[in-house]
C-alpha cells in the first residue's frame, strides 16, 4: 500500500515570457520603407503559476501468484489555473493569458498482468488496464460563471472543461423539411418555456444555447495485450479502447450540408439516415436546397457524434529459428517477424477516425475536421544478435 501528498507549480502550454507584452517586428507594420513594430501579445503582469495540489493512495497485490494487480486512486485541484481568454477584436489582441480559478480532477486507475498459461513449450500472458477520469470547473476568476460564452466548450463554473454547449439540433420538421432547433424563451419572471424554430439566429441565442449532456473527456480509456508463446513462435496482439467522449465532426458541416456548398461532394448517407423527401417523412435530415436550407449546417449538436471506439492497434507474429541453424550462421538468436499496425477499428463515428486530440490550449480540442485517415501499416523484418 502506497500513498503521496504534494503541490506543484505548472506552466505546461503557455507560451515563453506569457506574461509580457510583446510587440513584434512585421513587413505590415513598416512605414514609409522603414521597419515598425506592432503589439503582438497582450501582457499581464499577475500572471503566476498554476498551484496543483495532488493526493494519490495506491495498492499493488499478487494473487496465486499468476496476477499482479496495481491500482491507484488519486485527486488533483489545480487553482490560478492558467487560461488562453478570448478577447474581442477591438482590443486588437487575440487573447491573454490568465488565471482563470481551480479545476478538480479525480480518478481511478488499474493494471492487471496475468499469467494465463505457463508451461514449458506454450506460455500466455495478458496485461490489462483502464482509467477512469472526472474533471469539474470549481470556480472562475472575478466572480465570473462562464467564461467564452459563445465557444463549443466554455469554461463554466460546475461542469466539465470539455463540456459541450451547443444550440440543440431537433431535427426535421416531417411537413417542410425544414431544420429545426430547440428554441428557450424566458419571461420576466425567469421562466423558461422550450419550442423549437427553424431559425438558427433565434437558436443560438445566449437564452437558447444549452449544455448538451456530453463532453470531449471519455468515460474511461483502456488497453489490452496479449502476448503468446509457442515452442519458437510468438504471437502478440494489442487493442485500445476509448468510451464516452462525443466528437464534433466538423467535416459533415461541408460535406453533409443539405446542399450549400456545390464544391463539396454530398456525403453518403450510413444506415440508418434519411433525408426528407416529401410531407409526412420523419427523417434525420432537411430537405436539400441550392444555397442551403436555412443554415442548416451551421455549428449546433447536430454534427456531435458518439466517439468511442475499439481498435486492434498491433498484431504481430514472430518466429526464432532454432539454435541448430544459427549457430552454423554464428549468430545466438535470430528472430524473423511480421507485424501490422492500425488493422481495424469498431466505431459508430461517421467520419474516417475517431481519434481527436483532447487539450483545453487547443481550441480543436475533441472536433475531427477533415482528418486524413489513421494509417494501416505492415512491417516485415528480422532481429539479428550476434
Amino acid at each position: 500500500i502506497r500513498g503521496s501528498y504534494g503541490t506543484v507549480g505548472n506552466a505546461d502550454g503557455i507560451s515563453n515570457f506569457g506574461a509580457r507584452g510583446l510587440y513584434s517586428i512585421t513587413q505590415e507594420a513598416s512605414y514609409s520603407g522603414l521597419p515598425g513594430a506592432a503589439p503582438y501579445q497582450k501582457g499581464n503582469p499577475d500572471l503566476s503559476w498554476e498551484k496543483i495540489e495532488s493526493a494519490n493512495i495506491g495498492a499493488d497485490f499478487s494473487l496465486w501468484n499468476r496476477i499482479s494487480v496495481s491500482l491507484d486512486v488519486y485527486e488533483k485541484k489545480a487553482s490560478e489555473l492558467l487560461y488562453r481568454k478570448p478577447l474581442a477584436a477591438t482590443t486588437g489582441y487575440s487573447y491573454v493569458w490568465v488565471n482563470a480559478g481551480s479545476v478538480r480532477n479525480r480518478g481511478l486507475e488499474f493494471s492487471i498482468l496475468s499469467q494465463n498459461i505457463k508451461k514449458e513449450d506454450f506460455t500466455w500472458e495478458t496485461n490489462f488496464n483502464m482509467a477512469f477520469n472526472r474533471n469539474k470547473v470549481l470556480e472562475l476568476s472575478d466572480g465570473a460563471k462562464v467564461f467564452n460564452p459563445g465557444a463549443r466548450q466554455p469554461i463554466a463554473v460546475g461542469y466539465d472543461m470539455d463540456a459541450y454547449n451547443f444550440p440543440i439540433w431537433a431535427g426535421v420538421d416531417p411537413e417542410n423539411g425544414d431544420p429545426l432547433w430547440e428554441k428557450i424563451t424566458v419571461d420576466g419572471n425567469g421562466n423558461q418555456t422550450k419550442t423549437t424554430t427553424n431559425k438558427y439566429s433565434e437558436a443560438a441565442s445566449s437564452d437558447s444555447r444549452q449544455f448538451t449532456g456530453t463532453s470531449a473527456a471519455p468515460k474511461f480509456t483502456g488497453g489490452m495485450n496479449n502476448a503468446l508463446t509457442y515452442k519458437d513462435f510468438t504471437f502478440s496482439a494489442f487493442f485500445n479502447f476509448v468510451y464516452g467522449n462525443y466528437v464534433y465532426n466538423d467535416t459533415r458541416a461541408y460535406f453533409d450540408n443539405d446542399g450549400l456548398y456545390e464544391a463539396f461532394n454530398s456525403m453518403v448517407l450510413p444506415d440508418g439516415w434519411t433525408r426528407w423527401e416529401k410531407p409526412g417523412d420523419n427523417a434525420t435530415h432537411p430537405k436539400p436546397i441550392v444555397g442551403g436550407n436555412k443554415e442548416s449546417n451551421q455549428s449546433s449538436s447536430r454534427y456531435l457524434e458518439n466517439g468511442s471506439y475499439l481498435r486492434l492497434r498491433n498484431i504481430k507474429l514472430g518466429y526464432n529459428l532454432p539454435q541448430s541453424v544459427i549457430s552454423k550462421m554464428r549468430l545466438s538468436k535470430l528472430h524473423v517477424f511480421v507485424s501490422a499496425d492500425n488493422v481495424w477499428t469498431l466505431t459508430n463515428f461517421s467520419g474516417p477516425d475517431p481519434e481527436v486530440s483532447l487539450s483545453q490550449v487547443d481550441l480543436s480540442s475533441g472536433m475531427s475536421s477533415f482528418k486524413y485517415p489513421v494509417t494501416r501499416r505492415f512491417l516485415f523484418g528480422l532481429n539479428l544478435t550476434f
